[in-house]
C-alpha cells in the first residue's frame, strides 16, 4: 500500500491498541485505591493476534461478490484488508464484502492488530476470477484475389478453387542486393515487404485468462514458408520451421495483428504449394475455445512460350571471327531496332565465351494479386542445371529486385536438362496457359538398334509436373538426337490468321530431300554450303553429292519417322491436328555415334519474337541451300510453307498482323558447333493479361 495509507492506517490500529491500554490502566488505579491493601487486580499481559482470514468463493466470474471472514486470534481489535496484492489499503472492515470486476489471479493480505502488536497474513494467489470469454478466432487472407484484405475476405477463406483462396509467392528476388534469396532475410524492410501476402488474425476483445494463441501449419508446408510480424514499423519472422507458433493473447486482444507470408521452398512431387493455416484460441487448460483457418497457395513459375511479346533479347558476345556472331548479332540488331526490342550483348569474355545462352536459362513469370492493379508481375529466370559458364550470367545479371532467381537443381548433368529442352505448348483445350514439353525417352538410335535412353532429371521432371498451371509435362522422343533439345526439330509460333491462332513449325527430313531430288539432274551440280571452305572445317558440297549419298538419304526417311513419332505425342497430350503443324526443310547426319544432329542449318531452331506493333519477328537460321535461278530452294520452300502453307489451307499472317522473317547466317557460330540462333539467345517476354488461379 502507498506510505501514506500503510502510515494512516498503523496510526490507528497504534491508537485504539493505546486506548485500550489507557482504559486499563484507569479502572485498575481506581479499584486499587479503595481496596486499601487487598489482593492485586492488574489485568493480564496482551498477547499478539494471530492472523488467518477464509473466503466464500476463491474461483468465481468478475462482478462476484465475496465475503472475506477474519479468522484471527487473540482478539484483534483492528484490521486492514489487501484484496488485490498491490499493497493499497482496501477495507478496514472485520468481515468485508468485494468485487472483482477484472479477471485475473489475485493475492490477498489481512494485517490484525491489539494492544500487543500486529501481525499479516498474505495469501498468494488466494482468489481467481475469470473474465467472460468475448469474440471468435478469426483469421483472414485475402480470398478473393483483390490485393487486399477486408470483410469480402471471411466467405470461402478456408477453400481453394477458382473463385477463392490467397495467393503468396516464392520470394526468390533480391531487393537488398546482398546476393541472397530475400526469403532467407528474418527482417523485412523497404521493397521486399511487398512480397509478403498479408494476414491478419483480429482482435479478440477478452480472450481466456492464462489462455493460448496457436497457428498451426499444415503437414506438407512446414518449413517451406516464412511468416513476419508486424511490429509498428518492422517486420520480423515469427515462423519458418515446425508445426506451429504463437502469438501473444495480450496483443490479440489489444488489436489486429498484421502478419505477412512468402514462400521459402520451390514446388516438388512432396509440395504442391498448398498452406492451410489454422488460429486456435484455448483457455488455460488447454481447452479449444474456437479456431479459424485459411487457405492459400504458392503462385507457380509461368513458363513463356513464344505467343508472348518480346520485350528484351540477349545474347553472347562472342566476337567477329570465323566462329564469332558478329553477323547474327547485326541481324538481331536490326530486328531489335524495327520491333522496339532491348537488345542486351553479354561479354563473352567474362564468360569464356559460352555462347549458349538458351541452354543456361528459361525465362518465367510470377503473377500475383495486387490492390494497385489487375495482378503483380515478376520477372523469373529458372537457371538450368549445365554447370557451364554463362550460368552464371543468370545470377550476374538475372538476381536483383526486379528478376527471381529459381537456382539450378538436379543431380545429373546432362544436355536434357538444358533450356533448349525446356519449350510449351501454348492454349489448347483444358490449358489456359500451356502445357510444358520436354524431349527423352528409351528408345533406339536412329537406323540401328543401338538402345538410346536420355531423360531430363527426374527432380525436373518433378518441378514441372508440380507447376500444377502448365503441367504436367509432356515428353516427346528426342533421346535420338545428339543434343537432344525439342527446339531442334519443333517450334511453335503464333498464327494470328487461323483459327487457333499458332501453329507448330517441325522439321521434315523428306521434306529438306526432296526438295534436292526435285531439282532433278539438273541440278546436281548447284553448290550447297556455298563458301562454307575453312580447311579444318569444310562444308561446301553438291546437290548431287548429297542426293547420291544412299545412306545419307536413308537416314532422312528413318528421322522422319522418328519425328512423326514426336509429333503424334504431341498431338495425343493436346488436342492439336496435323493441320496445326508446318514441315520446314531440315535434314540431318550422323554426328557421332549414331546420334544425329541437322546437316543444314536447322531453321525450326529459329528465334520467334512477337511485337507490340503486331508483326511477328522471326530470325531464322539460313538453310544455305542451292540456289537455283537465283532462289535458294530451301528458303523458297520455307516461304511457302509460312505464307501459303498447304495444310491449313490458309496463311499464318495478314495484314493486320503481318510477318518479318529474316534469314540469319549461323553456319560456323552455332551450327557448326551443333546448336542454331534460338540456342545462343534468350528472351524476356510480357504474359498475357490474365490471371492463373481462376483457371
Amino acid at each position: 500500500m502507498p506510505s501514506r495509507n500503510r502510515t494512516r492506517g498503523w496510526t490507528i490500529l497504534a491508537s485504539l491498541a493505546a486506548l485500550c491500554l489507557i482504559v486499563a490502566s484507569c479502572s485498575g488505579g481506581s479499584d486499587g485505591g479503595s481496596s486499601g491493601g487487598g489482593g492485586s487486580s492488574n489485568p493480564p499481559t496482551p498477547v499478539l493476534p494471530v492472523v488467518d482470514f477464509s473466503a466464500s468463493q476463491t474461483s468465481v466470474m468478475v462482478n462476484t461478490a465475496i465475503t472475506f471472514t477474519d479468522l484471527s486470534t487473540n482478539t484483534p481489535t483492528a484490521w486492514e484488508w489487501d484484496f488485490d496484492g498491490n499493497s493499497t489499503l482496501d477495507s478496514t472492515t472485520q468481515n468485508p464484502t468485494h468485487t472483482y470486476t477484472v479477471g485475473g489471479t489475485y493475492s490477498v493480505r489481512l494485517t490484525v492488530a491489539n494492544a500487543a502488536g500486529n501481525a499479516t497474513l498474505l495469501k498468494t494467489a488466494y482468489i481467481t476470477v475469470t473474465a467472460p470469454v468475448s469474440g471468435t478466432a478469426d483469421l483472414d487472407s485475402d480470398s478473393d484475389r483483390s490485393g487486399t484484405v477486408d470483410a469480402s475476405d471471411d466467405a470461402n477463406e478456408n477453400v481453394w478453387n477458382t473463385q477463392y483462396g490467397a495467393v503468396f509467392h516464392y520470394n526468390i528476388d533480391d531487393d537488398n542486393n546482398n546476393n541472397n534469396e530475400d526469403f532467407n532475410e528474418t527482417t523485412k524492410t523497404g521493397n521486399d515487404i511487398i512480397d509478403l501476402a498479408r494476414v491478419f488474425v483480429r482482435q479478440f476483445p477478452s480472450p481466456p485468462v492464462n489462455g493460448s494463441a496457436t497457428i498451426t501449419v499444415n503437414a506438407t508446408a512446414q518449413g517451406r514458408i516464412r511468416v513476419h510480424r508486424l511490429n509498428g514499423a518492422s517486420w520480423t519472422s515469427v515462423y519458418s520451421t515446425g508445426a506451429s507458433f504463437t502469438l501473444p493473447l495480450a496483443s490479440i486482444s489489444a488489436g489486429d495483428i498484421e502478419l505477412g507470408i512468402e514462400g521459402t521452398g520451390r514446388l516438388s512431387s512432396s509440395w504442391d504449394g498448398h498452406v492451410t493455416l489454422t488460429l486456435e484460441i484455448r483457455d488455460a487448460g488447454n481447452v479449444l475455445h474456437s479456431s479459424d483457418a485459411i487457405r492459400l497457395r504458392q503462385a507457380p513459375p509461368l513458363f513463356a512460350t513464344n505467343l508472348w511479346p518480346v520485350i528484351q533479347l540477349h545474347i553472347i558476345n562472342v566476337g567477329s571471327g570465323t566462329y564469332g556472331n558478329l553477323n547474327l548479332r547485326n541481324s538481331l540488331t536490326t530486328i531489335c531496332n524495327n520491333a522496339g526490342f532491348t537488345f542486351t550483348q553479354i561479354p563473352g569474355g567474362t564468360y569464356n565465351n559460352d555462347r549458349w545462352l538458351q541452354d543456361s536459362s528459361e525465362p518465367a513469370v510470377t503473377q500475383v494479386p495486387s490492390s494497385s492493379g489487375p495482378r503483380r508481375i515478376i520477372d523469373l529466370v529458372y537457371q538450368c542445371y549445365r554447370l557451364r559458364e554463362c550460368d552464371q550470367w543468370c545470377v550476374d545479371a538475372l538476381f536483383n529486385p526486379d528478376w527471381e532467381l529459381q537456382r539450378r537443381f538436379g543431380t545429373v548433368n546432362s544436355s536434357l536438362n538444358y533450356g533448349g529442352n525446356i519449350e510449351v505448348i501454348p492454349p489448347h483445350t483444358g490449358r489456359a496457359w500451356g502445357r510444358v514439353y520436354i524431349g527423352g525417352g528409351n528408345g533406339f538410335r536412329v537406323g540401328t538398334t543401338q538402345s538410346a535412353t536420355e531423360y531430363m532429371d527426374t527432380t525436373n521432371r518433378q518441378y514441372f509436373d508440380a507447376n500444377y498451371i502448365q503441367g504436367t509435362h509432356v515428353e516427346v522422343t528426342s533421346e535420338w538426337l545428339a543434343v537432344g533439345h525439342v527446339d531442334e526439330f519443333t517450334m511453335f509460333l503464333p498464327a494470328p490468321n487461323t483459327t487457333r491462332g499458332y501453329a507448330c513449325l517441325i522439321a521434315s527430313p523428306d521434306l529438306g530431300a526432296s526438295v534436292l531430288t526435285g531439282l532433278g539432274s539438273g541440278g546436281a551440280g548447284l553448290t550447297v554450303f556455298a563458301g562454307r571452305t575453312v580447311a579444318s572445317d569444310y562444308w561446301q558440297t553438291t546437290v548431287g553429292a548429297i542426293t547420291g549419298n544412299a545412306a545419307l538419304m536413308t537416314l532422312q526417311g528413318q528421322t522422319q519417322a522418328r519425328i512423326d513419332q514426336a509429333r503424334t505425342q504431341i498431338k495425343t497430350a493436346s488436342g492439336l491436328t496435323d493441320n496445326d503443324f508446318i514441315e520446314l526443310p531440315v535434314m540431318f547426319e550422323n554426328a557421332g555415334s549414331n546420334f544425329l544432329a541437322a546437316y543444314n542449318p536447322g531453321v525450326v531452331n529459329c528465334i520467334v519474337m512477337p511485337s507490340a506493333n503486331g508483326t511477328t519477328y522471326i530470325a531464322m537460321p539460313d538453310p544455305e541451300g542451292p540456289d537455283s535461278g537465283g532462289v535458294d530452294v530451301w528458303q523458297q520452300s520455307i516461304l511457302n510453307q509460312i505464307n501459303n502453307p498447304a495444310s491449313p489451307q490458309v496463311p499464318l499472317y495478314n495484314g493486320a498482323n503481318p510477318m518479318s522473317l529474316t534469314f540469319v547466317d549461323v553456319f560456323y557460330s552455332y551450327h557448326a558447333l551443333l546448336g542454331e540462333c534460338h540456342c545462343g539467345t534468350n528472351t524476356r517476354r510480357i504474359p498475357p493479361a490474365d490471371d492463373w488461379w481462376d483457371k
